[in-house]
Formats: C-alpha cells, sequence, structure tokens
C-alpha cells in the first residue's frame, strides 16, 4: 500500500507531466498531423531501439507503460498490434490520441496512474508490456512496479524494457545524484522535449542500480532472456541505456 508520501510525491509528478506538455509535444513534433505522416511513413525510426527485440507484433496486444505521447503505440498500431497505452498525464493523452487519429489508427489510452492499473481490469490481458527511457525513476517501490508489470502480463509475456542505465544517471547525468549507491529522492526538472531551457516544472526521482532492477523483476515473477548495455550517444565509453527481456515466469513451466 502507498503511504501518504508516495501520493504526494506521485501527485506532484503528475502536475508536472501535465504542465504545458502538449504545447511542448507541438513544439517539439510540429502538431500531431505532421509527426503522425512520419511515423507512418517510417514507424522504425520510432521504434529502432525496440524493433531489434520485438518480433511480429501484428495481432499482438501491447500495453505501452507510461507511453506519455503515444508515439510508440500509434508506431505499434500501424504495424497492426492492440495497443493500450498506460499513463497519468492529460496533456499526454491529448497528444496521443490526436497523433492516432491522424495516422489513421486506433489506440486505447487509460489514464491512470501505473501503480493502480489493476482497476483497469485488463489482468493478465497482454502479450507484450513494452517500455521505453524514462520509467523506472519515477517509482520509489520498485517491487510493487514490477508486481504491477507481472500481473498485466498474459502468460508467457514478455516484458520488453529499454531504460536510461543506472550508471549513466546515477553518476554522468548532471542533476543525477553522483553517487552509485545513494538512494535520497533527487529533484529535478521534468524533460523538455523541445530543449528552450524553459522549466516545465519539477518532479521527483528515484535511481536504481542495476542489481535493484534485476532483482525487482524477478522477485515479480519474471525470467530474464536477455540482458543488453548500449554506449552512451554522448560519451560511448560508458553505458547510456540498456535493454531488458524478461517473460512471465510460467513461460517455462
Amino acid at each position: 500500500m502507498a503511504n501518504d508520501t508516495d501520493e504526494t510525491i506521485a501527485e506532484a509528478n503528475r502536475r508536472a507531466w501535465n504542465a504545458q506538455r502538449f504545447d511542448a509535444w507541438v513544439s517539439t513534433f510540429d502538431s500531431p498531423g505532421a509527426e503522425a505522416r512520419r511515423i507512418v511513413a517510417e514507424p522504425e525510426r520510432v521504434l529502432r531501439r525496440l524493433l531489434p527485440y520485438l518480433g511480429e507484433v501484428t495481432g499482438k496486444r501491447i500495453c505501452n507503460v507510461q507511453g506519455s505521447h503515444g508515439r510508440i503505440a500509434v508506431a505499434l498500431a500501424h504495424l497492426g498490434a492492440d495497443v493500450l497505452v498506460i499513463d497519468f498525464s492529460e496533456e499526454n493523452r491529448r497528444f496521443a490520441l490526436e497523433l492516432a487519429a491522424a495516422a489513421g489508427v486506433s489506440i486505447d489510452y487509460a489514464l491512470c496512474d501505473i501503480l493502480k492499473a489493476g482497476e483497469l481490469g485488463r489482468s493478465h490481458d497482454f502479450d507484450m508490456l513494452v517500455l521505453e527511457l524514462g520509467i523506472l525513476h519515477y517509482h520509489r517501490d520498485l517491487d510493487r512496479f514490477f508486481m504491477v508489470m507481472h500481473e498485466l502480463a498474459a502468460d508467457g509475456g514478455m516484458l520488453l524494457l529499454n531504460e536510461f542505465h543506472p550508471v549513466q544517471r546515477k553518476l554522468f547525468w548532471p542533476e543525477g545524484p553522483h553517487h552509485y549507491f545513494q538512494t535520497d529522492l533527487v529533484e529535478a526538472d521534468v524533460p523538455n522535449p523541445n530543449n528552450s531551457g524553459t522549466s516545465l516544472g519539477k518532479c521527483m526521482y528515484r535511481f536504481w542500480t542495476m542489481g535493484d532492477i534485476l532483482t525487482a523483476a524477478i522477485k515479480a515473477g519474471f525470467k530474464i532472456a536477455k540482458l543488453d548495455e548500449h554506449p552512451d550517444w554522448a560519451d560511448p565509453t560508458i553505458p547510456g541505456s540498456f535493454t531488458l527481456m524478461a517473460h512471465a515466469k510460467n513461460y517455462w513451466s
């Protein structure tokens, strides 16, 4: 059960992710229509970090966890997947649904705190859970987060997580703790996609070690199939991101 502090932090993060977010996406992508045309023409561009792991998505039920502006969801729907986004930002939802309409595809979008996803009635319903960049550091209870993921996954369902590497976030991100084993919360700007330098508000972040992440996934009932570490975009001598592929435990039963 989340305590009052958890709920307060979640609400503060939700407010930050609603502050001028739709306008920020429009500024970044020109308009939902313009970005939709780019996605339809080249869905592989949006899915480039995920495609080596996804396999065939046509007809698959996919949950895009904390799917934000919906670009991944729309690209997956264009390739024939049945996609639900779960995210708590109404501004994100507005952009994503306009994006989907402009791309001529249908996606579902549940406006929901992911930790309350059990209330959606979609338990064990998804062939794939897709999570990309900037997911885990919003959660203070990683065990609970991965338990929710396991509850959403169908029997043998795949968890595909492409995420910032703990080394990059903890040690080299300018706003990070610069201490690999620090567990304190860090307050930093919510990401501004157009790099204008204007702050859209503050979020509270909790950065996890790789051991924390893998242990929480295993404890929740996932079997790790693959873990790839990728070079940082700016400094290829350090890890910048990683991709974790795992399956619900009964995949091997």
